[in-house]
């Protein structure tokens, strides 16, 4: 599975927004000590009010300290072997809950329009009970251990 691409679920709160992580490593020995690991955060964000930013970025290098449980990284090289051996893995899709309406524009940022498809429904801001809208983008075509933003224009 170390090469099997990823599928991110965002679950908006109330406020619109969303922040998750993901740590890899490869899961044979003790080289994750030394810096040789992926750690990523994942955030949605409302920058402007029509706008939702989802955002990946380096955990290890800002945190590094915080990386390892009881080993503080005396450097962290996001380009680390391990992480070089996973740089073709890809987010396949990303799945949005409770967007507030239908999207008019989804690229990744300075990219071209990308797929998607929209299910109506219930928002994450919505008082009443219902099935969730859904929004589903295929293959945005970025990397799992690499930054990225992708923007959604409502």
């Amino acid at each position: 599975m170390k090469h099997d691409p990823f599928t991110l679920r965002v679950a908006l709160n109330k406020r619109g927004s969303a922040r998750g992580e993901l740590y890899l490593d490869d899961g044979e020995n003790f080289s994750y000590r030394t810096g040789q690991l992926t750690w990523r955060e994942f955030t949605a964000e409302k920058p402007e009010k029509k706008t939702l930013r989802i955002s990946s970025r380096d955990l290890a290098g800002q945190h590094p300290a915080e990386a390892v449980d009881g080993v503080v990284l005396s450097g962290f090289d996001p380009s680390n072997p391990f992480a070089r051996s996973i740089e073709e893995v890809r987010v396949e899709r990303v799945t949005v809950v409770g967007l507030k309406g239908k999207p008019k524009s989804i690229k990744v940022e300075g990219g071209k329009e990308l797929e998607w498809q929209y299910s109506a429904g219930v928002s994450s801001s919505d008082k009443k009970e219902g099935e969730a809208s859904v929004l589903i983008i295929k293959d945005p075509g970025v990397g799992i251990s690499r930054d990225w933003d992708i923007v959604i224009q409502m």
